[in-house]
């Protein structure tokens, strides 16, 4: 009877701790499940957000680079459209200034490739809605895009008050940022350019502003080569000023401008040194400013370097069709 109880008894504890032991696998179970269910819900929502921020980011090149469409970020935005599925809530943000520079960057290089690709009608429509920033980057390119527009109308009127309304974008260009350097190179061609509606005084009186505008775009990037290729042309149109022109000029000044055609070849070598063959022109004007010098030998060579440039645009195509009659000529 006692052994009976006994054996009773240990069965029922056997029992107790096998219970015991399966309640704990079955809450380890649980846990590990539980943590393997959270895992996987963050893994979705990292991957979510990974996929909604290549979305995001392929829409805002569709809309800028196809529909010319600068986006601005609204006030209230989601992290990215994982809430969409409801795996993670909206968050309310306002635009924050790096996310600014971030617009104001990629606007910027819009703009530039707008430019290479010669859209200059889609690349003023663009930077006009940014006309009211006090941004020089803006203001210069808007600038230059303006006066590249005004060179496509048929119409004189319409010519004169694009090339006026360029000078003025590129005049607030240099009040924003006075140490500006590629303001300052479309300061010297946009203010010559105002100048020549107002007459020959006015473009002689204006030549000495006009070239301390592009001396001081090489001096703030002695990397730029075109700004040496503007201060060679410079040089070498006044080198090259009509004698008529030279005595109304030692008329009405007491100092016209002077220059010389060695001088303007300083120039577009240099310009030729920091960049090699970054402008069909340069090398026509070299080769120009070589014959201007009796130097047959040396304007031959770069005549013949400027004939051959690969077209890409026509300005290249007008380059090349004049280096080939002067070829003709020699």
């Amino acid at each position: 009877m006692v052994d009976r109880f006994c054996s009773s008894n240990s069965s029922r504890a056997m029992e107790l701790a096998y219970l015991s032991i399966l309640n704990h696998v079955i809450r380890l179970s649980s846990l590990m499940l539980f943590l393997l269910w959270k895992a996987t819900i963050m893994a979705l929502q990292f991957a979510v957000r990974q996929i909604g921020g290549v979305f995001y980011h392929a829409f805002t090149v569709y809309r800028k680079r196809f529909l010319n469409v600068f986006p601005n970020k609204p006030e209230v935005v989601s992290r990215n459209i994982g809430w969409m599925l409801g795996l993670m809530p909206a968050v309310a943000t306002g635009v924050k200034p790096d996310e600014e520079r971030e617009n104001k960057i990629n606007l910027i290089s819009e703009a530039d490739i707008l430019y290479n690709e010669h859209s200059y009608t889609k690349l003023r429509n663009l930077l006009l809605q940014y006309k009211g920033e006090e941004n020089a980057e803006i203001l210069w390119r808007l600038a230059r895009a303006t006066f590249e527009v005004a060179k496509l109308s048929s119409s004189p009127a319409e010519q004169k008050q694009l090339d006026i309304e360029a000078y003025e974008y590129v005049e607030r260009a240099l009040r924003v940022d006075p140490e500006n350097f590629a303001a300052h190179k479309w300061m010297f061609i946009l203010l010559d350019k105002k100048a020549s509606y107002d007459g020959l005084k006015e473009r002689i009186s204006q030549s000495f502003v006009v070239k301390q505008h592009i001396e001081r775009a090489c001096e703030l990037n002695p990397k730029d080569a075109t700004s040496f290729h503007l201060l060679g042309f410079w040089c070498f149109s006044v080198a090259e000023l009509p004698w008529l022109q030279r005595q109304i000029a030692s008329t009405l000044f007491a100092k016209p401008p002077v220059s010389s055609y060695e001088e303007a070849l300083q120039y577009f070598l240099r310009a030729e040194e920091v960049e090699p063959n970054f402008y069909s022109t340069n090398l026509l004007m070299i080769g120009k400013t070589y014959l201007r010098l009796k130097n047959r030998e040396k304007a031959i060579v770069y005549l013949t370097a400027a004939r051959d440039y690969a077209v890409a645009s026509s300005k290249d195509l007008e380059t090349k069709q004049e280096a080939a009659q002067l070829l003709n000529s020699i």
